[in-house]
């Protein structure tokens, strides 16, 4: 009796806890519902490792715009590529083909080289880091998951309160990782089970982080969203990335991802940064 309780408590607060999401725009809403309903999330993840095995490389051109308090700086053409969720490479182009900047980062480095200021910024890769040079408060790794479509979670859960609402026509999960006392909540659309929006609460149950996915488009066998928004209103920042073209799986050559300067370029630690206050935009903007 007691355990069906805490079951049927589960439940309720998980439709509590994401009624929200029907305020957001949702094309699923009032399409035909799946032809079976889950009961379980087992399929979900599995979906998603599967998928994960499976994408190497991507490779995409995106305009990203980046909104801090009344502030707002948009970069027009930025080149990513990506490899096995391990290492990623970020390049803005000026309006006339010269460089802005080069990023590169890895499980466990973090670079940007800024050809205007000569010189070169390294660190740890962690979301502190990105966090000062490109506004975005996620790991390098998180952030290659969040553009790929998927959930920033490097580790699937296992365990959670996971439901089918009809009145969204979307499956919805909320639960926690071992050993990680946020909370998470995750939107899935009926039928390629791919996730829509991301969301990822503190302790207090404040809003941290929140992931939009949008415009889904078939790319050499999975589903890419053209539009993703990142919102962070703990630091007060909003990120929109929209894709103008990406590929998946093509080759990717390692050298890539090797960070060259000119010789005698003078070096920097990304911790010895200001952290960028909230009305600032962060310095390759």
């Amino acid at each position: 009796m007691v355990r069906r309780s805490r079951s049927v408590l589960s439940v309720c607060l998980l439709v509590l806890g994401l009624t929200g999401c029907q305020t957001l725009p949702n094309p699923w809403k009032d399409l035909p519902p799946p032809a079976t309903v889950l009961t379980s999330a087992v399929p979900v993840w599995e979906r998603l490792a599967t998928r994960r095995q499976e994408l190497e490389t991507l490779r995409g051109l995106a305009r990203v715009r980046l909104q801090v308090a009344t502030r707002e700086a948009a970069l027009d053409d930025t080149v990513v590529v990506m490899q096995r969720f391990e290492t990623i490479r970020l390049e803005g182009i000026g309006p006339v083909g010269q460089p802005l900047f080069l990023l590169i980062a890895d499980a466990q480095e973090l670079a940007l080289y800024a050809p205007q200021e000569g010189r070169l910024l390294s660190g740890a890769a962690t979301a502190e880091n990105l966090l000062r040079l490109f506004g975005i408060a996620l790991t390098p790794r998180s952030l290659q998951y969040v553009l790929a479509g998927d959930v920033p979670m490097p580790v699937l859960p296992s365990t959670g309160v996971f439901a089918y609402r009809a009145r969204d026509n979307l499956y919805a999960w909320q639960g926690q990782l071992p050993g990680d006392p946020l909370t998470y909540r995750i939107w899935f659309e009926p039928y390629d089970l791919q996730p829509v929006r991301f969301e990822m609460d503190d302790l207090s149950g404040r809003l941290l982080l929140q992931v939009r996915y949008e415009g889904f488009q078939p790319v050499n066998g999975f589903r890419i969203p053209s539009r993703i928004t990142v919102d962070q209103p703990r630091v007060g920042r909003q990120v929109v990335w929209e894709y103008k073209d990406v590929e998946c799986n093509t080759r990717v050559m390692p050298s890539l991802f090797r960070m060259r300067v000119p010789s005698g370029t003078p070096r920097t630690a990304i911790e010895d940064l200001l952290e960028p206050e909230a009305d600032r935009l962060p310095r390759i903007w």
